[in-house]
C-alpha cells in the first residue's frame, strides 16, 4: 500500500463512526435554510429521508409534520 493510501485508510477509520451524525446535520442545516426562504412554508421529504427527517426534528431544526401520509418539514421550531 502506498503512503497515501495508508493515510487515507487511517483517515476513513477515524472519521467513519462519526460521519452519520455530521452527515445528517448537514442535511438537516440544508433543510432549515430552505425553510427560511421566502415565500417557502414546507418541505416535503421523500420516503428514503424520512429517518433523517426524524432525526432533526428531535433535535430541533424543524417539525415533521404528515399531510395525508405525505412527511414534510416545517420552520416553526426552527431556531
Amino acid at each position: 500500500m502506498t503512503p497515501g493510501g495508508v493515510v487515507l485508510a487511517a483517515l476513513d477509520q477515524l472519521v467513519s463512526p462519526i460521519w452519520p451524525g455530521l452527515a445528517r446535520s448537514v442535511w438537516c442545516r440544508r433543510q432549515r435554510l430552505l425553510l427560511g426562504e421566502p415565500g417557502r412554508g414546507v418541505v416535503w421529504v421523500r420516503p428514503d429521508a424520512v429517518p433523517w427527517a426524524e432525526w432533526g426534528a428531535r433535535r430541533g431544526y424543524f417539525e415533521l409534520g404528515r399531510m395525508d401520509g405525505l412527511p414534510y418539514l416545517s420552520g416553526a421550531a426552527a431556531r
